[in-house]
């Protein structure tokens, strides 16, 4: 985010990972935005079903072959309000969509902007956007 890395996250995780330094103003104000940028992989569980030893010159070649399907995602997304800056919480949802809070409630409390369900499925098709 804003040039920041981050963990790899697991499809559905909670409380995901950390990401280092965020570059954020301490207060929030109108069309704050962030940029995010990932690469999503489509079978993120594939090398599980791989019959090569795991990290063996065979399992990295079909690796690297795996890696030519990852599709790459860049996002200008609002920063939910916030009145004291605290954690960046990044949520990645169906359809390339991403939503962001940076405040100090958490998700699950009952004033955190975003209630998203723990598991959204992808739809068959995705809106335009």
């Amino acid at each position: 985010m804003n040039g920041g890395g981050g963990p790899n996250l697991a499809p559905y995780g909670y409380g995901g990972g950390q990401n280092c330094c965020a570059s954020l103003p301490v207060k929030w104000h109108p069309g704050l935005t962030v940029v995010v940028e990932w690469v999503k992989d489509p079978d993120p569980y594939a090398y599980g079903r791989w019959p090569e030893r795991v990290f063996s010159d065979a399992w990295s070649k079909r690796m690297e072959e795996h890696k030519t399907r990852y599709t790459r995602h860049r996002a200008v997304v609002p920063v939910a309000r916030y009145e004291r800056l605290g954690v960046v919480n990044v949520h990645f949802l169906p359809c390339n969509q991403v939503a962001v809070t940076a405040g100090l409630m958490m998700p699950g409390t009952p004033k955190y902007p975003f209630h998203f369900p723990q598991k959204m499925q992808e739809p068959a098709t995705c809106p335009e956007s």
